[in-house]
């Protein structure tokens, strides 16, 4: 099973990077951030009926917003209070996976504002995901718009504190694992997002956060980047693979 992440900003350069990621990567599950409608992107895939397969909200007065798609099925949009299109969440009952049929999963693609500041929002979105879980495993990623590993000792940045307890929140109030930190251990941080006006600074904002009963079955995650990705967004998809 694969699941990438990837924000498209401001819904994507000539509307290609559902088309690239699909036939490049092939994944199960795609969280999408400032995405337009997928049918855009995408109309004659599986059938004309991409859009059954993707729940997807515009943030307010944007024609862009976050979306999750689900290959294999026809996942149930999950209502949340707040956060609207910069959040969206998606329901699959009877999950065959990894070792629980019949369980629900909720998954959830997480761009954050800025509302006072990048930590105030995503600690109001864990909050909001908390209460909407309904005991389900969950699935949470995407751009934090803060760091979400723990960088190396090495790396010229560092961590902040108010980032660090967002990760240990992940890790002991939801139970989830961080994909890239977890298929590469001690090493350094790889660069998630481009910023236009720094595009030398290794920013790792992006991330996938999954079940810790998962993490058996965690055979790779890796950051998708290169000259062929560089056009189409200021940030690279981030790709998990399970056994």
């Amino acid at each position: 099973m694969r699941i990438t992440s990837y924000n498209m900003r401001f819904g994507g350069k000539g509307r290609q990077q559902w088309s690239k990621i699909i036939e490049n990567h092939d994944p199960d599950v795609i969280l999408a951030q400032e995405t337009y409608a997928p049918q855009e992107h995408l109309p004659p895939l599986f059938d004309g009926d991409l859009h059954q397969h993707a729940v997807w909200h515009p943030v307010a007065e944007q024609p862009w917003g976050s979306a999750v798609f689900v290959k294999s099925c026809i996942p149930r949009p999950i209502s949340l209070p707040d956060f609207s299109g910069n959040v969206v969440g998606a329901e699959m009952e009877d999950w065959p996976w990894p070792d629980s049929p019949g369980s629900r999963l909720r998954i959830f693609s997480v761009h954050a504002p800025k509302r006072g500041d990048y930590q105030k929002a995503v600690n109001s979105i864990l909050d909001m995901i908390l209460d909407v879980a309904d005991g389900c495993d969950v699935v949470i990623g995407g751009d934090f718009n803060l760091t979400v590993s723990e960088r190396h000792s090495s790396e010229p940045l560092t961590t902040s504190a108010a980032d660090r307890a967002i990760q240990l929140r992940l890790q002991e109030e939801f139970g989830l694992i961080n994909c890239w930190q977890t298929a590469n251990p001690d090493k350094r941080l790889t660069q998630t997002l481009r910023w236009t006006r720094d595009r030398e600074t290794n920013f790792h904002c992006d991330g996938i956060f999954v079940p810790k009963s998962w993490a058996g079955r965690l055979l790779s995650c890796h950051v998708l980047a290169g000259t062929e990705w560089d056009d189409l967004s200021d940030h690279n998809p981030v790709a998990a693979e399970f056994q």
